[in-house]
């Protein structure tokens, strides 16, 4: 009976279901995933709260492609697999007289419609799978910020993804038709890559690389200008070379143990020699997969230390309450009395500082400037709150900062500074003193973190020429027992939502310098807005209480941004590494028949292809987890976090629980390779 081309193809396709399958799979899985990402990523509830140009942003975002990149990498090592087995055919159609042309025109056909559909389902599945695991982190997290919402950019850049992926590979498999050699295909399965010697010292360099490109990135980055910039992205780069030459020697680790302590390698030749012949393909693998379990790592860490950090800085603030308000709502003493009285609140102390609001040009090392809206006080009443004795003279200022905000110092180089009246719209200059930094003299997550301290004469000069608009007044309280008032900090929170008539001036703390950046005043009601308003107003009273419980959900959307990133990564990096352990196992097939017919025992060939695994699967665990948390500390050293070590448990408990999954998954694949193998 005669055959077509399409009944030869028909059949070498069912022949080869489970590679399709699986190629098929790789392609729904990565599209899927890279969806999700982008969905969340770019959604209106993720935007909203991330600042433009913000470290959360930027770092997530590089997350995204560099998740992005990893996939490319990824999806080309799931086509080379693909082709490997798609090769075979190939050869029956080059050996039937059919011409290269016309192969390369059957292949990319059935490429190209099995890619579309796969890719099409992808895009399909990955609003849901976003969904599904927002909703999932939700039930753990759910503030009025973290409402599900689709970002469209995200399922755009989700499509542009997929025709790249498509490109490269529709590209790879023309190539390949195009030169691949018949007898080489039919020669396939005994060939193995020449590869390298191992060297001991790129495995030293590379070990070195990755910290010292790490410390280099944060530390240059962190100065800033163009060339330090520059030399701190040289230094990512050397680190990701590092990560690289570390994987390439680890699969060459027999060379260097041959040089040293031959009776090892000679003891384990067989194994040493299997990681030698395939060092191409686990060095992408495990690239792949150690990035990823880098950004796990890293994810988790970054946004957990700012959580931690606020937190433990909350419960080590030196009053419990910070009342603000302005002059035009006043809040005052004897009401904060009342309030507590009817709260059963004892209050044990209670201070009260008054402040102004004026435009200050910052002036930067870098020669740069622009304005900005800066808290004013007077000498006496800073003297009378922090039992200091300063003396500022007229005609000069003083800045003050938490010892935890000494960046704050950043925005005065100069001699001096141009000071701007909003109300008169008048411009004068004041000298600057020497700077104060103190620790505990004030809460730190209020506006009095820093502020510039005036002669009382100036102060008073200035306060009499000013609207009330630009006056506030803070009234720092202590109680008794703080973790029992939840009445009173509610209470207090309605009479100053009340006072506000329920609509909040949100921005008032940029104010003073609307004439000079051209912005203007943004006000939200409160009803509905709760979350938002605590994250962003300045004047939003603020307790212990609240830091350690109400504060909790301003995180709420950057930490689940995080843990789904950390998803996403997790995920992607165990389908890579249980691709490539499965492909292996698929290579070495006919190396573990050849050594039971030469009298291996089987339980020595179970033992060869459990090293062969506990390689592929725990070098970029091992590896991943190290870079993240190194990351993660240096970008806290360089970042003013001040509670590192409370961080770094955390983080060790995340490599923990990485490793414990990762030893769970690794049994259930072990068991059902060997049982397919052995």
């Amino acid at each position: 009976m005669d055959m077509t081309l399409n009944d030869i193809s028909r059949k070498l396709f069912k022949n080869n279901r489970k590679q399709y399958g699986l190629f098929f799979f790789s392609i729904v899985f990565s599209i899927a995933m890279t969806g999700a990402y982008g969905v969340l990523q770019y959604s209106p509830t993720v935007t909203n709260v991330l600042v433009d140009g913000g470290s959360t942003q930027t770092i997530s975002q590089a997350m995204f492609f560099g998740s992005m990149l990893g996939i490319v990498v990824f999806l080309v090592y799931a086509d080379s697999i693909f082709l490997k087995y798609k090769s075979r055919e190939i050869g029956i159609f080059l050996s039937l007289g059919i011409d290269r042309h016309s192969v390369q025109k059957i292949v990319v056909k059935e490429y190209t419609l099995l890619f579309q559909i796969a890719a099409l389902l992808g895009l399909i599945l990955s609003v849901p799978l976003a969904y599904l695991c927002w909703a999932l982190l939700n039930l753990f997290l759910e503030t009025q910020e973290t409402a599900f919402s689709i970002g469209y950019v995200g399922l755009v850049i989700a499509v542009l993804f997929s025709l790249l992926n498509w490109f490269i590979l529709r590209t790879i498999n023309r190539r390949y038709i195009k030169t691949v050699d018949i007898l080489k295909i039919i020669k396939t399965s005994d060939e193995n890559e020449a590869a390298k010697s191992g060297n001991l010292f790129l495995l030293i360099l590379g070990a070195l690389l990755v910290p010292a490109g790490i410390i280099a990135f944060f530390t240059l980055q962190n100065i800033g200008g163009f060339l330090n910039t520059t030399l701190a992205f040289i230094g990512l780069a050397g680190a990701v070379w590092g990560v690289y030459l570390l994987i390439i020697q680890c699969a060459s680790i027999g060379d260097i143990l041959k040089k040293y302590n031959d009776k090892a390698y000679y003891k384990n030749i067989v194994f040493y020699n299997l990681l030698k012949q395939k060092i191409r393909q686990y060095t992408r693998s495990i690239f792949v997969a150690t990035l990823l379990i880098t950004f796990t790592t890293f994810g988790i860490g970054f946004i957990a230390a700012g959580f931690i950090d606020g937190y433990n800085v909350a419960l080590n603030e030196p009053y419990d309450y910070t009342i603000n308000s302005t002059y035009k709502h006043p809040m005052t003493e004897k009401r904060i009395e009342e309030i507590a009285k009817e709260s059963n609140v004892v209050i044990t102390d209670i201070k009260q500082i008054d402040c102004l609001l004026l435009g200050v040009q910052n002036n930067y090392k870098s020669g740069e400037r622009d304005w900005g809206s800066r808290i004013i006080v007077g000498e006496d009443n800073f003297n009378a709150l922090s039992g200091e004795t300063i003396s500022v003279s007229k005609g000069s200022y003083t800045v003050y900062c938490d010892s935890s905000m000494e960046y704050k110092l950043n925005a005065f180089s100069a001699a001096s500074s141009l000071f701007y009246n909003p109300t008169t719209q008048q411009e004068f200059s004041l000298t600057q003193n020497e700077p104060i930094c103190r620790n505990g003299l004030f809460n730190t997550r209020s506006i009095f973190s820093s502020f510039l301290i005036l002669n009382d004469e100036d102060y008073h000069a200035i306060a009499s020429a000013l609207a009330d608009e630009y006056k506030a007044a803070s009234y720092m309280v202590n109680v008794e027992n703080w973790q029992g008032t939840t009445d009173f900090q509610n209470n207090i929170l309605k009479a100053v939502i009340s006072d506000n008539d329920g609509v909040i001036f949100t921005n008032w703390h940029n104010s003073a310098t609307f004439e000079k950046t051209g912005s203007q005043a943004e006000y939200l009601p409160f009803e509905g807005n709760e979350t938002k308003i605590a994250r962003l107003w300045s004047l939003y009273p603020l307790s212990k209480l609240s830091s350690t419980t109400t504060q909790f959900e301003a995180f709420a959307t950057y930490l689940m941004l995080m843990l789904f990133i950390a998803i996403v990564a997790f995920v992607s990096a165990v389908m890579v590494i249980g691709l490539k352990l499965i492909s292996t196992i698929w290579d070495d097939a006919a190396v573990y028949e050849n050594l039971r017919r030469l009298g291996m025992k089987q339980k020595k060939i179970k033992g060869l292809i459990t090293k062969q695994m506990l390689f592929v699967y725990f070098i970029p665990t091992v590896l991943g987890c190290l870079i993240g948390a190194f990351t993660t500390y240096r970008i806290m050293l360089v970042s003013g976090v001040i509670y590192i070590g409370e961080t770094m448990q955390l983080v060790g408990f995340v490599c923990g629980l990485v490793m414990v999954i990762q030893l769970a998954i690794f049994s259930v694949l072990r068991s059902r390779i060997i049982k397919n193998y052995i």
